[in-house]
Formats: C-alpha cells, structure tokens, sequence
C-alpha cells in the first residue's frame, strides 16, 4: 500500500528549507583558503556564500492545509460539511527544533534529505490528532524546468516519498470518518508524498526560503517499498538524459496504480507538468490515459480518460492525484498491456468544411519492466555492511528471476565540472563495483533482491572533504541505463575515510581544531550567533551540552552536526575529547 491507495488525503501549502550554502561550494571546505567573505551573501560580482549563507538548515510545512480525501469505498469529497477533516492542518513538530535539510555532499546536492522531520494532523482547534516521524528520505526526480517562469532553483520541483513511523494518534473514536478508516487500515505506519516547487532563493523577498508543497498521504504496509510505488511508471517522451539544470524538458515521470479491487486507476500527475506565472499550468493539451494495444504493425489505444487539469486550482487542490474508473473490459486490457499518454490533436480537414481529423500522439510510455531501488542514498563508514533492496515489477506486479545489474557510473553521474581545483571525485574505486563485469543479483518469486557489500577505506582522496562520493548506476540485465532507465534512479554513497594508519595524538590543535573551524567556516549562524566551536575556550566551556549533541542519533532533530556528516572514527575522537575535558571538571 501507498500514498495512492485508499483511504487517501491531499494537501498542500507551502514549505520553508533554509540551508547554509556556504558549503554549497566544495572549495570552501579548504580551512587554508578560506576568507571571510564566503560569509556573506552573494552579489552580482562575487558568489560569496551563495544566496543563503546565514542558514538554519530548518525544513518545516507552512500554512499546509487538507483539501480531499478519498474513502475505502472509493469516494472522495473536499467537503468540510461531509467530513471536518477537510481544511485541517498538516503541521511539522510541535517542540521548538524543527527538522533539517541536508545535502549527501557538496559534490552530490541532488538528493537532499530530510533528518529529524515530524509530521502531525491537527485539526482547527490546535489538538493534534496524529503524529509520527519522518523516515529520512532523499527527493528524486528533480527537474529544472519545472516553472518556466522561474530560473535556477526556483524553476526546479522534486519529490519526497516516505514513511511515517511511530505513530501516536490522539483519539479513539473521530467525528472524522477519514481519520477513523485511516487509523484502522494503516495504524502503525503511513505513507507520504509530496512535491516541492517554485522555491524562493531571494534574500530580500519576505517570499525568502518558502516554496509551494503539494502532497498526499495514504496507508503503508511493510511488504511493500517505502520510497516509491509498485505501480505503473510512466516515462515521458523523450526520456529526459541527464539533470543537467540546463536540459530542457517538457514533461517529467509519473505513477500510476491499477487498484483491481475498485476497478480504477490513480494517477499521479503532481510532479509532471510545467507551471508558470501564478503557478498555473503553463499549457493546456487534450492528455487522455490509455492503453497502449499497439503491435510492431499498427498502433492503437483504448482511452481510459481525459485528464482534466484546466482547473485554476486544480493542482493545489487535488495535489496532481486523478482517478479513473475502469470497466470490466479496460481491467482485463490493463493487466495484459502497458499503460501511455497521449495528446490528441485536432486539426480542420481544409478550409471549406467543419470536417476535422483527430491525431493521437504519444507523450508518455510506460516502462512496462521496471527496477528501482527502496532506499538509494547512503553514508557509510569503512567495512559497514550496505544492504540496497531493489524490487522489479511488470507491469506493476512481481517480476520474478530477472538479473539487476550494478555498475559504478561516478564519473557520468557526479562529474565536477572544472577548475581542477575542485577535490577529485570517483576515485578510488570500489573493489565490489570495479570488476569488468557488473555487479549482479537475481529477483525472487517476490520480485526482490538485495545487493550487499561492504563499504572499503576510501582513503582521503579529497584532503579537505571528508571520505569520497559515489554514484551506481543499476538496470535490468536486458536494459541500459542511460538508454532505458529513470535518471533519477540511481544510488549515490558517500563513504567516509577510516582511522589514520598511524597513531595520532586527537589533541585540540591537530585534530579537534581543523574540523570545528571547518564548521565554523561553513555554518556561520552557529559561529557568529551562538558560539564559536572553533575557539578553544568556548568549545571546552561548553562540553556538557556538545557531547550531549554530538551523541544523539543522527534522525534526531538536535543531532550536531546537523549536516549529518562526521565519521564514525572522528565523531568517537571528539566524544572522547569532549568527555575527558567533563571528567576533569568534575574531578
């Protein structure tokens, strides 16, 4: 079960992501050729520390609000009369830290995730009636040409799907019939989704840090994928190459779901179209979902529906998640052929007559065999066992003794452009990837298979960038990557070096000093507006509550560094550090 399965709600408002980019330039990692004004903002003739160097790192939901649901039974209403939990509020956490926002890596900001995120629904008197964690998730799917009347990272949108675990609900019996088939069906877990767009990076706009969200959550079993859905995917034409900001792209993927039991398919269309000025859909085509019986011979479709996005609030309102009902006849055809999109053009014969001739042109095509991997991003430390789960599915459902191969794609992947000043990225390689064959696994009768190796000591290839970054692609054995697959799907590492070869002596000036002037180099409301880790005094002075930071679990919302990037072996030097310094005070 998903997002897209029943009971399901939609919700949308807007979101604030505020980040250090200080750390958004690898160069800046470089204690030695660090200067002062990498602090402040950027200008028209210097970049600075980008567009938001005074970051809290914060992620939170503004002013989000549940506009649908939809029942078991398949109805749905955005009536508040029908059923209170309309207009509703979809709030982050109650206590005073919010959750973070935190890039894999300098060199791999295309999948930042969200650590230490709550998620509650509060109803219009401030009671919260559910609430649960966030399991840390990376967004995929990101494209740049999302708003084209936005340029850079305002023109971009993504998505984020995830869990919410340890769930606590707050009522027994709600005047909700939504909440009350929702808790019954899904009460130990759920799933979420939402899509961010038309981000606001400008830092003299009262709009600054706030973007657009629109979303959907829905009942999670745990058999199923937590960050995506085993459904029907959808793939626009032609299949966008690379994330290159600079790509023009009309279209992005979309999900659908073929739901047997109510005879209908759900889909999301959230993530797939372009907006402009207002954030309305920049044009209006006939799309219709069909099915696509075409053989090697001729073409032909069987139309399930038009896809109805002219509503000015269409969007916001429904969060891009349409329904089709499907007959007895359109069921049998959906299970048997692959799902499309296609704009039907009409054009007038000639001049003299109303006569008109329709076209069907196909804009999307499903992948009718498909392999993705549940978790895709990971930080490791040296001989840490990683576990990637992959599920192949046909046509949406299991497919079984399919090979998935895996082959180490950093250079294509996460190539940093020039200067060569840059820390190297792809080197050294990873022995489990660097054979002359892929790696490879084979699906059980489930459709699933996990590859499992273990993380080596990168060394430190980058000198002043913790551990070294990779990126693996994956495919079908019958498919290629850049030919046949999602851009998106694809598992970024980030490994962390080991322990010196040698014994060092962890004192202040060797080892503790360097990485905190790192951080206070790179987070600049922390030196500037609490206090200095890098100063000696002040570091020491504050041992009790350091050590109590830097020993929380990284999804804790306090964990320090919120950048979730410290070794193992380094975040052990510096608890010691911290602790030896408290037994003295105590002595």
């Amino acid at each position: 079960m998903s997002y897209l399965n029943v009971p399901r709600l939609t919700f949308s408002g807007q979101f604030q992501a505020d980040p250090s980019t200080v750390n958004n330039d690898p160069t800046h990692f470089n204690n030695e050729t660090f200067r002062p004004e990498y602090q402040n903002y950027s200008t028209a003739d210097a970049a600075n520390g980008w567009w938001n160097p005074d970051g809290t790192g914060n992620w939170r939901f503004i002013g989000c609000k549940i506009t649908s649901v939809t029942y078991q039974d398949g109805t749905s209403t955005d009536n508040p009369l029908v059923d209170p939990i309309i207009g509703m509020s979809i709030m982050d956490t109650d206590a005073r830290t919010a959750g973070k926002i935190v890039d894999l890596d300098s060199q791999q900001q295309m999948v930042s995730e969200l650590w230490g995120f709550v998620v509650r629904i509060v109803n219009n008197e401030g009671n919260t009636l559910m609430k649960g964690d966030y399991e840390v998730a990376a967004f995929s799917n990101i494209w740049f040409t999302r708003s084209v009347d936005k340029s850079f990272d305002a023109a971009a949108g993504a998505t984020y799907q995830s869990i919410i675990k340890n769930i606590d609900w707050n009522f027994e019996i709600s005047n909700s019939r939504y909440l009350n088939e929702l808790k019954a069906v899904s009460c130990d877990q759920l799933s979420i989704q939402f899509t961010v767009d038309r981000y606001n990076g400008t830092n003299t706009s009262p709009q600054f840090t706030l973007g657009r969200i629109a979303g959907s959550i829905g009942p999670s079993s745990n058999n199923e994928p937590k960050h995506f859905v085993l459904g029907r995917q959808l793939f626009p034409n032609p299949l966008p190459q690379s994330l290159n900001p600079g790509q023009v792209q009309t279209y992005n993927y979309a999900t659908a779901l073929v739901d047997e039991q109510l005879k209908q398919v759900v889909l999301d269309f959230g993530n797939a179209l372009q907006f402009t000025t207002g954030g309305v859909v920049n044009s209006f085509v006939d799309l219709h979902l069909v099915i696509n019986t075409s053989t090697e011979t001729s073409t032909s479709y069987v139309d399930i529906g038009k896809i109805d996005y002219s509503s000015p609030d269409w969007y916001m309102g429904t969060s891009g998640i349409l329904t089709f009902p499907l007959s007895e006849q359109q069921l049998s055809l959906v299970n048997e052929y692959p799902l499309a999109i296609t704009q039907i053009v009409t054009t007038p014969n000639n001049v003299f007559t109303l006569d008109t001739t329709q076209t069907s042109k196909a804009i999307y095509t499903e992948s009718a065999d498909y392999v993705c991997a549940d978790k895709f991003v990971f930080r490791l430390d040296p001989d840490d066992n990683c576990k990637v789960h992959f599920y192949a599915t046909h046509l949406g459902k299991a497919l079984p003794n399919v090979i998935i191969q895996a082959q180490d794609a950093t250079q294509k992947l996460l190539f940093a452009p020039p200067p060569p000043v840059l820390p190297v990225v792809g080197i050294p390689t990873i022995p489990f990837f660097s054979g002359t064959d892929p790696a490879s696994v084979t699906t059980d009768a489930n459709g699933k298979a996990t590859l499992e190796f273990t993380a080596p000591d990168p060394g430190n290839p980058r000198v002043y960038i913790d551990g070294q970054i990779y990126g693996i692609s994956y495919n079908l054995s019958t498919q290629n990557f850049a030919k046949d697959c999602n851009q998106s799907n694809f598992i970024s590492l980030l490994i962390y070096s080991g322990a010196p070869a040698s014994e060092i002596v962890p004192d202040w000036d060797n080892f503790i000093q360097p990485i905190m002037q790192q951080y206070a180099n790179l987070y600049p409301l922390m030196s500037k507006g609490i206090f200095n880790l890098a100063d000696r005094t002040v570091f020491e002075n504050n041992a009790q509550i350091l050590h109590l930071v830097f020993s929380k679990d990284p999804e804790d919302s306090n964990y320090m560094p919120a950048t979730r990037d410290l070794s193992k072996y380094k975040k052990t030097v510096i608890l010691d550090y911290l602790q030896n310094i408290i037994d003295k005070t105590k002595a």
